[in-house]
């Protein structure tokens, strides 16, 4: 009977896409020996939930890892810790402003080079809600007016390197 709570909270949270959680960027699985597996949101593809009483954790990486529901204590969901203290997030070459953000999102890229850099907006689930190609330096802008409250990430790959910051959308 527990282990069919456990499945019907967790069906209920993620067959709604998280939508409700949408601030949430951890789950942690507590086993009854004690063992704690934390996990970050945008990490998970995919959570399955077999008629064999197992639940099954596939990451972004393409690894699963596999649980007996009957050995797993609780699921748990945590706060989003944004770290966001300044109305700027600077992080080696990108720059975002203002954070947080109504509808305007400022990109600014000290270097590329001659290099052609991919942003990408993701929300924290890591699905692609933008995305678009940025050269040399200078400020970029993107309408994000009609994304929803949360937390977001900003994802830039130069070809060399690849930089992701935090940004919050209010």
């Amino acid at each position: 009977m527990k282990h069919k709570l456990l499945k019907l909270n967790a069906v209920l949270l993620l067959g709604l896409g998280l939508t409700p959680l949408q601030g949430q960027t951890a789950m942690t699985v507590k086993q009854t020996g004690g063992t704690q597996t934390a996990y970050a949101l945008s990490a998970i593809r995919k959570l399955t939930f077999s008629n064999t009483g197992n639940m099954s954790v596939t990451k972004t990486t393409g690894s699963t890892d596999d649980y007996a529901l009957i050995g797993v204590r609780y699921l748990k969901f945590g706060d989003t810790d944004t770290g966001i203290a300044t109305s700027t997030v600077a992080k080696g070459n990108l720059q975002l402003y203002p954070n947080p953000v109504a509808d305007v999102l400022y990109i600014q890229l000290s270097e590329t080079g001659s290099r052609v850099a991919i942003v990408e907006l993701l929300s924290i689930e890591g699905k692609v809600l933008y995305k678009g190609q940025l050269t040399g330096t200078g400020i970029y802008q993107v309408n994000v007016s009609q994304f929803r409250k949360g937390v977001y990430l900003c994802r830039v790959n130069n070809g060399t390197s690849i930089e992701t910051t935090k940004f919050l959308k209010r």
